[in-house]
């Protein structure tokens, strides 16, 4: 069942998220908090009383303080981006992301959004990312250093507002 975050949630959803690091950067628990107040949707995939998964979006002119969202925020005006989306290692592969996405499609239709954004990791690399985003239609167009070790592609999907 896919679901809004409450804050019961919380402490679940911190283990989830520092659990998939460094596919996503850790956090505090005072840091998602705050990532949850300024987020515009975020939903929990929840199976059997668990949350086995997490989508947080975040929209345009957030006072977010993510190099990866500044410069997204700098390069695009109407959007909605993917600041994480966590899955458990035991639901893979069980079309949770999917699922996930598509709330995302509707809700992005809904608000008018003209575009969905996300990074993934190339460095370390997340391969499972980059062949979900792509088998998704998602197209990349920019790679970013962050310093040593540490790069990300920019992944961008127009949204149809057609029926």
């Amino acid at each position: 069942m896919i679901r809004e975050i409450k804050q019961t949630d919380i402490e679940l959803v911190l283990a989830l998220n520092n659990a998939a690091a460094p596919a996503v950067n850790a956090l505090t628990c005072d840091g998602l908090e705050e990532i949850l107040r300024m987020a515009q949707k975020t939903w929990v995939a929840e199976d059997d009383g668990s949350i086995v998964g997490a989508l947080v979006v975040i929209g345009p002119k957030a006072l977010y303080q993510s190099a990866n969202y500044s410069w997204l925020d700098s390069q695009f005006e109407n959007f909605c981006y993917v600041d994480r989306i966590i899955i458990s290692p035991s639901n893979k592969r069980k079309g949770l992301g999917w699922q996930f996405y598509d709330r995302l499609d509707e809700h992005a239709a809904r608000i008018n959004a003209d575009v969905l954004l996300c990074e993934v990791n190339i460095e370390p690399e997340n391969p499972q990312s980059l062949a979900f985003h792509t088998s998704l239609g998602w197209t990349s167009f920019h790679d970013r250093e962050h310093g040593p070790g540490k790069v990300v592609r920019y992944f961008k999907k127009n949204i149809s507002t057609e029926a």
